[in-house]
């Protein structure tokens, strides 16, 4: 940053007006953004509110970033301004900037050489970006009215007057370079001329020319609020107001400070009487208060044990509830006869079908009774054939 915060802060205004953000930024927001003033970067807020300022300051480089093609965030009023410096430093070096010499967190206070700075460059790369270019100053020919001839000392001196004065007055030395040049003009006259001069025009042809060239003879000086003279002279005017308004301002704030003096030593004198007076009922206090402390002391551990005793009775009326719950379901189960007789109903149904089961056996062992009893029928009738076939083969055998 080269230029001074209050130099940078002025160029950056004429870029902004350039760039119509009293339009195009100013108007965006609801309520509107008041108008910058050529100090308002420059210079801590004259209502301490360092919040605000950040705020603006951010907005104006998220409008000038955006201005630029970057899709830029704009910070929150309450987000962190660490954050929010940050990401605006971090945003400028990838839109080309050179890294700062300076940390983010000199941003925080929304005013300075380093805010004037990035949004004074901003607002170049911006102008850039639109093809803006500046050229050479093109000076304006005077337009000032053709005047008859007449005296060129006068002229001069009247000139430099209206120039140089604002007022209307001119200056001792200025004054009297003019009459020495209109007493040298008037000694110059009367050397070439030998005879006394006459006119040769009509005395009222010349009134009339007078009274028509008069009004553009006039030269009207509008002051230029800009201009140093106009600044000299109302310093000036307000150091004048100044030292007539002292006397009687001082005066009057001696008057107040006197009865603000004594009015302190009486408060002063009355408290020291009022502690004097019930400086006995103050003690009690005190030992009202200790013993006050005490018993609170007191009372916050009685309220911790009764907390945890009801706790502890909590605790132990669930383990009863439970251990209730338990007897009740155990009662109803002894007390419940339907096991009993679902095991008689069983054991009927086991001795039907054990009498079933022995009607079975024994109609299979009557089955397998006849088929032996068959069986040996037919081995015995075998047997008896044999032998008698046996028999006869031996009578053969005889004869």
């Amino acid at each position: 940053i080269d230029a001074p915060a209050d130099i940078a802060m002025e160029n950056l205004l004429e870029k902004l007006k350039l760039l119509s953000y009293e339009k195009e930024f100013c108007r965006r927001k609801r309520p509107f953004w008041a108008p910058l003033t050529r100090t308002y970067f420059a210079s801590p807020s004259p209502n301490n509110n360092q919040n605000e300022q950040f705020f603006y300051f951010t907005s104006l480089v998220t409008w000038l970033l955006n201005a630029t093609g970057r899709n830029f965030t704009a910070p929150q009023q309450f987000d962190d301004p660490n954050a929010a410096c940050t990401n605006i430093l971090m945003e400028l070096k990838e839109s080309g900037f050179a890294t700062p010499n300076f940390p983010p967190a000199k941003l925080k206070s929304g005013y300075g050489e380093a805010i004037c700075g990035v949004l004074d460059n901003l607002a170049d790369l911006v102008l850039e970006k639109q093809g803006f270019t500046w050229k050479k100053a093109v000076y304006q020919p005077d337009g000032y009215v053709e005047e008859a001839e007449v005296d060129e000392g006068a002229d001069l001196g009247a000139e430099m007057g209206d120039a140089d004065n604002i007022g209307g007055l001119p200056e001792p030395e200025e004054e009297e370079a003019y009459m020495e040049g209109v007493r040298g003009n008037e000694t110059s006259e009367k050397d070439s001329t030998d005879g006394p001069l006459e006119s040769k025009i009509d005395a009222a042809e010349w009134k009339l020319e007078l009274e028509r060239v008069g009004p553009q003879l006039r030269v009207t000086v509008v002051p230029d609020g800009k201009d140093w003279r106009t600044h000299l002279e109302q310093t000036h005017q307000h150091q004048q107001t100044i030292e007539d308004a002292l006397p009687d301002s001082k005066s009057q704030l001696d008057r107040v400070e006197s009865e603000v003096t004594g009015a302190l030593e009486k408060i002063t004198t009355r408290e020291k009487f009022v502690n004097n007076q019930f400086e006995h009922l103050t003690r009690e206090y005190r030992a009202v208060r200790e013993q006050l402390a005490q018993v609170q002391e007191r009372y916050n551990k009685s309220t911790e044990n009764v907390a945890e005793l009801t706790n502890e009775l909590a605790h132990v009326s669930e383990e009863l509830e439970n251990i209730k719950n338990t007897m009740t379901e155990k009662g109803d189960n002894i007390s419940d006869t339907s096991p009993l007789v679902k095991i008689k109903s069983a054991i009927q149904r086991l001795k039907v079908e054990l009498k079933a089961m022995e009607v079975r056996i024994g109609v299979a062992e009557h089955a397998l009774l006849q088929v032996n009893l068959k069986n040996k029928g037919k081995e015995e009738g075998r047997t008896v054939k044999t032998q008698a076939a046996a028999e006869g083969y031996d009578s053969e055998d005889g004869f």
